[in-house]
């Protein structure tokens, strides 16, 4: 199974409201630094904040079924399907 690398703030992230008005969505990990949460991303729109939230859960999931796809059918059967993954796991691990 891939390792995740975790240069990435570590998860679990969510999704809030950082005034309680409902017009300030932002990212927060559940990691508290010494003033209160720590901060991921700041967004203009909750959708923004939700699909950045699970961006820790959705790469290691593309993680998991890259892994299943090579160990059932190997790298020929699928090739530009694990390239697709490939790229995306690389994009979202900075290389």
């Amino acid at each position: 199974m891939t390792k995740v690398r975790a240069g990435h703030t570590p998860g679990p992230w969510e999704a809030h409201d950082d005034d309680g008005t409902g017009t300030l969505p932002c990212v927060l990990s559940d990691k508290v630094n010494a003033g209160g949460n720590f901060y991921v991303a700041q967004c203009n729109v909750f959708e923004d904040a939700r699909l950045i939230a699970s961006a820790p859960d959705l790469l290691y999931a593309l993680q998991l079924a890259r892994d299943v796809v090579l160990a059932l059918s190997g790298r020929d059967k699928y090739r530009e399907e694990l390239d697709v993954m490939d790229a995306a796991i690389a994009r979202a691990e900075g290389r």
